[in-house]
């Protein structure tokens, strides 16, 4: 195959989620009143990023059925990132959560169970 010929110039592979961050640097959890919501995940980032510097790119994750996988896909496809490999899982959600409970614990859900009500 001619490098000219190819259809991506990057493909990553792996997580897609909505990242979750306090408009309210600084305060308690108990009193965060609003969040910015940012499309997150490591090869979701490299695709966007590589995509944003002239690149073709696709990534190969999934996303659940719900609006939250709506929310993803719309920001990638904005971008211009190739979506068409990117399957819908019923019942399932991207939203992953690490709760920090003090400056040294903190837990980690990688991707809850259920999707989010449309």
């Amino acid at each position: 195959m001619n490098v000219t010929d190819r259809s991506y110039d990057v493909i990553t592979m792996g997580r897609s989620s909505i990242d979750l961050y306090s408009n309210d640097i600084g305060a308690p959890f108990v009193e965060i009143t609003s969040f910015a919501a940012y499309v997150g995940g490591c090869p979701t980032n490299i695709s966007v990023g590589t995509r944003r510097l002239g690149l073709r790119s696709a990534l190969l994750t999934a996303v659940g059925d719900d609006q939250v996988g709506n929310f993803i896909l719309h920001f990638l496809k904005q971008e211009g990132v190739e979506t068409r490999f990117i399957p819908r899982k019923p019942g399932t959600t991207a939203i992953t959560a690490l709760i920090s409970n003090s400056p040294s614990t903190m837990s980690w859900q990688p991707r809850l169970p259920r999707a989010v009500p449309s």
